[in-house]
Parts: C-alpha cells; structure tokens; sequence
C-alpha cells in the first residue's frame, strides 16, 4: 500500500515517463490535481482511456481540507495523486507527504519534466545565473505584484537572471498582462529596474506543438498577439557572450540583446550616494567646518565605497557610504556645517 505522486511533465501526453505510465495504468486509485496547473484537455482524455473508473478529477478541497480520506486510503490501497510538472516544485502537495510518511504510509515519488528546467533550457541561458524564482500572481492590485518585483530587483541587482512564472488561475496570466503588472509595480515602487525598453524573453506553451519563444523590449513583446497560457518570462542578467548568441537566434532585436545592460539599483543608488557625499565634502571644506584629519576620514569612507561598488560587492558599498553620511550628518547636528542632501 502507497501514495504514489506522479508528475505529469508540461502537459501533452508525450511527455509522461514510462514510470509515470505505469502508475496510472495499475494504482487503485487515481486522483488528478486539476488546480495548481493547466491540464489540457487532451492529456485529461488520455488518462481516462487508461484508468477508466479509477480517475477522480480533484479540486483543491480534497486534495488539502479532506486529505485525510486520501491518507487513510493510501494504507489500505495504491493511491496515486497525478501533478502537473515535477510532483513538488510550485504546489501544495509537500504537506500532504509529510503527513503521509508520520503516519508511516509509504510515499514514491515519479518525477516529471518541469517548466523550471524547460524553460531556461529552451532560453539557451546558464542555469548556474539564475537568482530566485516568483510568480506573477492573477491581480488587478499592484500591491500583490510587489513580491515578484522584489525579486527582480534583487536578482538584477546581482546581475542574475529571472525566471517569472505566470499564475494560471482563471483562465492564466499572458505575457501581456503579467508585463503591464510589472509596469504598474514599477511605477508604484520606483526601483527603476522595468522599463518598455527592457530586454525580456516570453516563453508560451513551452512543451506544446505550438510552443513560441520570443526576446525584445518590453513594449514590443507585449504587443505580439497572445498565445493561450500557460506563459513564462525570463528578464536577463548579464549576459555571457554565448548567451547573447542563443538569444539572437529568437529574438526581433538583435542590437538590443548585443548592447543589453541589466539595471542595477543598488549600484545606482551607492552612485547618488557617493555623488552626494562628494558634494557635501567639497562644501564642508569651503565652510571650515571641520579639520582636515576628518574630511580625510570621510573621503575615506567615500572611496571605500566606490571600490567595493566597482568590485561588485553592493553590501560594504551601501555599509560604507552609511558611514560618510552619517560622519557629515553629525556635523550637521553640532550645527557646524550647513547642508541639504
């Protein structure tokens, strides 16, 4: 007796292993999450021709509020739980392992391929760049699209490359509105890091006979005419010369992808900050506000911060441009310099 998940691959039926096919052709009891990911209707039918009776299609309420039937059926029978992609990558179905294997329930696992390999394999980018994953939720509230635009933020800002997945809730999220959303974050949150003119690459339908893959600006591929979800978005890092030369091969603007840069925003406020400092210096030398022995140590503090800046290292960057601010600051307080930021 077992709870076997299942991993369904991307969604056409060439997709599931050998393994995965014989699961579903002997298990007693087969139940299909039908939530957390686009099934295709033809992937649906072909489960049925092999399991007939023994598929129940399952909506979120049974696979978490009640899955303690499941669990208690799982001691007595061969219980499989069919999941889009890889069995737990992006779902909600840990817990219910956890839960099965404290009640001393066996728990196999058979792997399926997963958008998250698919489609930085499809980008032709190195996996070994890519920064954390987030999901572009179904939202018309900006606030709600905070999360993934955090995460690019942070990623750009260490020059690695963004994997976007799109909610597909409701019918799914489109390459078109997930970037409007991103738009939207920018304007709200102001980091600078998504403009019309960013490099994007949208990946529709990877898996599919009419799978698309696309690069350009943001305002130009939100205008292609959208495919049906389930859609991705990866926004580059910087770029290896190799990458650029496999983006080239799908993208409508070669000299975008050749001249590309990727915002960075901590990099750019170290930049004002020392740019600030710098100025304020200049002004408490001319003021007489302090000895040359600490002006020397603040210009100090100022140059370490555009040496660890060029070198990359943003944390000691932002650590040491804290401190000449607030050296200057202090002169400010005592009421011996006169300055605005």
């Amino acid at each position: 007796m077992a709870l076997t998940f299942v991993g369904l691959g991307l969604g056409v039926p060439p997709h599931l292993t050998l393994e995965a096919l014989e699961v579903i052709r002997s298990a007693d009891r087969l139940i299909l999450d039908s939530y957390t990911s686009i099934i295709p209707d033809a992937l649906i039918q072909f489960i049925k021709r092999e399991a007939g009776d023994r598929l129940k299609i399952a909506e979120r309420s049974l696979l978490e509020e009640r899955s303690g039937e499941i669990l208690e059926e799982a001691s007595r029978r061969e219980v499989a739980i069919l999941v889009p992609g890889d069995p737990f990558i992006a779902t909600t179905h840990q817990s219910l392992k956890t839960e099965a294997l404290k009640r001393n329930v066996k728990v196999r696992v058979v792997h399926g391929l997963s958008i998250f390999t698919a489609a930085i394999s499809a980008s032709g980018l190195h996996i070994y760049k890519f920064g954390r994953t987030a999901t572009i939720p179904k939202t018309s509230d900006v606030k709600l699209v905070s999360q993934p635009y955090n995460v690019l933020a942070e990623n750009l800002s260490r020059g690695l490359h963004t994997l976007l997945l799109l909610d597909t809730a409701e019918g799914g999220v489109s390459v078109g509105e997930a970037l409007n959303l991103l738009l939207s974050a920018e304007e709200e949150f102001g980091k600078g890091v998504v403009r019309r003119d960013s490099l994007v690459i949208a990946l529709s339908r990877v898996g599919y006979d009419d799978s698309r893959i696309v690069a350009g600006s943001i305002s130009s591929i939100a205008d292609l005419n959208p495919q049906q979800p389930p859609h991705t978005l990866i926004f580059p890092g910087e770029l290896h010369f190799t990458e650029k030369e496999a983006m080239k091969t799908y993208t409508i603007d070669a000299e975008l992808v050749e001249r590309y840069t990727p915002p960075n925003y901590v990099k750019e406020r170290v930049e004002r900050y020392v740019g600030k400092c710098r100025r304020v210096i200049d002004m408490v030398i001319e003021q007489k506000a302090a000895d040359k022995e600490f002006t020397s140590y603040v210009e100090a503090y100022v140059e370490d911060s555009w040496r660890f800046m060029m070198a990359g290292d943003y944390t000691n960057a932002l650590l040491a441009i804290g401190y000449a601010e607030g050296l200057l600051d202090a002169l400010k307080l005592l009421g011996r310099a006169r300055f605005e930021w």
